[in-house]
């Protein structure tokens, strides 16, 4: 094995670098002209407050492309671990929302943090779901 990662993994990793740079600088922009208050049309800010949504939406691209290269093992690994995170993170989010309408303790959390939770816990499922082919 190399060090050298091969041309699908280096396209991917220079298409979700662009994609990232791209939801960085279009967050902290929209973040400065909804903050700066300029806006007033309710439509406007709407579409100012979704804007970095279109960056990551090439993220998602870029990793839909990587995926379709690589071999059936990698692809199952990826769906299963996926799905494992998917199905975590539904019924947590499910059972929070039980629990946070029967008491005043538990906060409520926004669901900016749900596409993290999925991701995160992708990468983690991922882990375990190959080390069961070890």
């Amino acid at each position: 094995m190399t060090g050298t990662p091969n041309p699908h993994a280096r396209r991917y990793m220079l298409h979700m670098l662009l994609a990232m740079m791209g939801y960085t600088a279009v967050l902290f922009a929209s973040i400065t002209v909804l903050r700066g208050d300029t806006i007033g049309a309710d439509w406007l800010r709407i579409l100012v407050a979704i804007s970095p949504v279109f960056p990551a939406l090439y993220g998602l691209h870029a990793m839909i492309v990587f995926i379709r290269s690589m071999d059936e093992f990698n692809r199952a690994v990826i769906a299963e671990a996926t799905m494992i995170s998917a199905g975590a993170v539904a019924f947590i989010s499910f059972a929070y929302a039980f629990a946070q309408q029967a008491t005043d303790l538990l906060p409520e959390i926004g669901l900016i943090w749900v596409l993290p939770a999925i991701i995160g816990g992708q990468g983690i499922a991922a882990c375990f779901v190959r080390g069961r082919y070890r």
